[in-house]
């Protein structure tokens, strides 16, 4: 189970020394630079491994919310926050688009002893979430914007740089379905069959309470 907060930001001028932050308006685009070779150019940073905790109990994960739907009994999941940012490229003029990961955890009931069955399926489990958000960043550095980007003018570059960002919010939210098409019934059955019932016998006393 996978949880993502999406911080979305549109930055569409050069960095500057911080000492100048505010000497520019943020629709400025740097003059005098040749067109990019790609006028949007998609970035996407490495989905570091996540902090391993285990002190939360299974009525925790559930409070904290995991996409189970509020019926299922979580027993793990990753959280993490997801930052997408549109900013003028500084070598040229385009935009950069750019994905980032931060504070990645990855949590597994701590009513799953570290060395058992459970808890070994339960953190596999995760980690492949953890692998198909890097697979999910993979895919985002591959994306092509479809439209014509104007770049003469504050104006049409502030409405190209929300348009862009538009369009790599609804990339990312389809991307992002791979992590649900992996929590499948089949793939809980699955945890279920394994372990000698260990997993199901796990929920039915933590429902039981």
């Amino acid at each position: 189970m996978v949880r993502v907060f999406v911080l979305l930001l549109i930055a569409a001028c050069p960095p500057v020394p911080a000492q100048a932050q505010t000497a520019k308006p943020a629709t400025t685009q740097a003059t005098g630079l040749q067109p990019c070779d790609q006028a949007v150019r998609f970035t996407a940073g490495w989905f570091a491994d996540p902090e391993l905790d285990t002190s939360k109990s299974a009525a925790e994960l559930k409070k904290m919310g995991s996409g189970t739907g509020g019926k299922a009994t979580p027993l793990g999941h990753v959280v993490v926050q997801t930052k997408l940012a549109v900013a003028a490229q500084t070598q040229c003029r385009g935009f950069v688009v750019r994905l980032d990961y931060e504070q990645p955890v990855l949590r597994v009931a701590k009513e799953l002893p570290a060395g058992t069955c459970a808890h070994a399926r339960v953190l596999n489990h995760e980690l492949t979430h953890v692998r198909i958000h890097r697979d999910i960043a993979r895919q985002f550095r591959e994306l092509q914007y479809p439209w014509e980007v104007r770049m003469n003018g504050a104006a049409g570059s502030a409405a190209d740089s929300a348009a862009i960002l538009r369009f790599a919010r609804h990339e990312l939210t389809r991307l992002m379905r791979a992590q649900e098409l992996f929590d499948s019934p089949e793939e809980y059955a699955r945890n279920d069959s394994l372990c000698d019932g260990e997993i199901p016998r796990l929920l039915k006393s933590i429902g039981s309470k």
